[in-house]
């Protein structure tokens, strides 16, 4: 009976195993449905790649809505991709606009501004200022007139500036003050590691699919060649992987190399805390790398010795393979439920990265000219941070761990199940590869969700706290017993599969027999 009915005590009835962590499961994919309808609700991811400017307006985007009303909000930005502060010494207090280019050249004046956008089509003021508004009679010079932290047009003078981030700072070879560019960069290293990698991942999402699917197209190929000739495809892959090493460790260490020259022409007041991790982690790559390669190389020799034991080991794979070929199915349908839960996951935490409520604030600006004192008021627009954000990312944080995890244990136990039926019930014959296939996924389904969750849940308890103590920039080596874990849930599925008893008992077994 299924796992929703009752137990059957009767011996030799294959029976629900583990059945209260399944019900642990269904309650933590509740609580991720109910979190994710929140963060999409009051997200956008847009906001992390692209700034925003003081009337709620996306840099460099389309903006069909008004935020709060605002008169200058929901206008198309397009080509407006950069964000420009109109006071540069008072970031946090300065209106931001969106501007089509960023200033070149050092702006003095007023009339440098005019000319600068007669030039580029690039204005500096806020959206609704008109420059033959300085042709205005005033007693008051057009600086003292235009020119202030609230607008219409920027403090002078512009500096020079360079696109950092979509945003535009002040270039190193201005005469902008040393504490205004450190204050600029200090902002831009401001977002938390979570956040950092959040961006990160947005920015390289297609690259990551698209070596994602290289790998799994060479994997698809070296199985099915498998099948073909196994003593050439052992030497071939011997060869192959060295080389392979090789060359990954020469390009980290050039990556590295090229990250480290860079840091160290860029003055301290200007450097990236993004770059700066970019050096300490490619540095940690390149080291792992190269101690991974050297086992590789001394592995190849030995296995260049013993060329006719690699090519017996690949082909009893192959002949397991061949006896089963609907497991090439597999890892195609394990490749597309990772991917497609990767980007739902991905999709659900740049919405939480960015998970916010506009807030309104009013800021009164005086100008006095000779006969009177004017009033001016402005209704700025700002994107507050929701109290329960921080502990959604804990939760989808746990998610990716355990959610992949148990994936990955589905195939891992579908697999044993298959080769156990295969061994057991048709002798090592070649027949019944789909049937059996198939046996195995609804035993799984309908009997042993509750132990691979149990099982999962154990390698995310063990990968949570290093994984944790990453994103706070601590560096952790992975566990050996973390290994030995893995090694144990592996065996304990086939335990199961054979068996029909609980993951505890079952890897109870296993530890008895190492």
């Amino acid at each position: 009976m299924g796992c929703c009915g009752e137990r059957q005590e009767s011996p030799g009835v294959r029976q629900c195993t583990d059945v209260t962590f399944l019900v642990i499961f269904i309650v933590f994919v509740c609580i991720l449905l109910f979190v994710a309808a929140f963060a999409i609700v009051y997200g956008n991811p847009l906001l992390l790649a692209h700034g925003y400017d003081s009337f709620g307006n996306i840099c460099g985007k389309t903006n069909e809505e008004q935020a709060g009303g605002l008169v200058l909000s929901g206008l198309d930005m397009t080509h407006r991709p950069y964000l420009f502060n109109l006071d540069v010494s008072h970031v946090n207090e300065s209106i931001k606009i969106c501007v089509k280019q960023c200033p070149d050249k050092e702006l003095s004046v007023l009339a440098d501004l005019k000319k600068f956008y007669a030039e580029t089509g690039s204005s500096l003021c806020i959206y609704n200022f008109n420059f033959s508004q300085l042709e205005t009679n005033t007693k008051l010079s057009p600086e003292d007139q235009f020119s202030s932290p609230l607008g219409p047009c920027p403090m002078l003078p512009v500096f020079q500036s360079d696109q950092v981030l979509n945003r535009c700072v002040p270039s190193a070879n201005s005469s902008v003050p040393t504490d205004v560019l450190r204050s600029f960069y200090e902002i831009l290293n401001s977002p938390a590691a979570l956040e950092q990698l959040v961006a990160d991942l947005y920015r390289t999402w297609r690259l990551i699919f698209i070596l994602s699917f290289v790998s799994f197209m060479l994997a698809l190929v070296m199985i099915l060649l498998l099948s073909f000739a196994t003593a050439a495809i052992a030497v071939t892959f011997t060869v192959v992987v060295s080389v392979a090493s090789v060359a990954g460790t020469l390009a980290l260490w050039w990556a590295y190399l090229e990250t480290k020259w860079l840091l160290d022409e860029t003055p301290i007041e200007q450097m990236l805390e993004e770059t700066a991790t970019n050096e300490r982690w490619l540095l940690i790559l390149a080291v792992f790398a190269t101690l991974v390669t050297l086992v590789l190389l001394c592995l190849a020799a030995h296995v260049a010795k013993n060329v006719k034991t690699l090519a017996a080991l690949f082909k009893e794979a192959s002949g397991f393979i061949k006896a089963l070929p609907s497991l090439y199915l597999q890892p195609i349908i394990t490749v597309a439920v990772l991917l497609s839960l990767f980007c739902a996951w991905m999709y659900v935490v740049l919405c939480l990265a960015t998970a916010t409520t506009p807030e309104a604030r009013q800021i009164i600006l005086y100008t006095e000219d000779s006969n009177m004192t004017s009033v001016n008021k402005f209704t700025l627009l700002q994107f507050v941070e929701l109290s329960w954000v921080r502990f959604g990312w804990w939760i989808y944080l746990i998610a990716l761990v355990w959610v992949s995890e148990l994936v990955l244990s589905c195939q891992q136990m579908t697999s044993a199940g298959a080769l156990v039926d295969w061994y057991f019930l048709t002798s090592g014959r070649r027949d019944g590869g789909a049937r059996l296939l198939l046996t195995s996924v609804r035993r799984l389904v309908w009997y042993h969700l509750g132990s691979v969750a149990l099982g999962s849940l154990l390698i995310a308890l063990f990968k949570l706290p290093r994984l944790a103590l990453r994103l706070l920039g601590i560096k952790q080596k992975p566990l050996c017993y973390e290994r030995g874990l893995r090694y144990v849930n592996h065996n304990a599925y086939a335990v199961i599969a054979i068996e029909g008893i609980d993951f505890c008992p079952s890897a109870r077994v296993v530890g008895l027999r190492i």
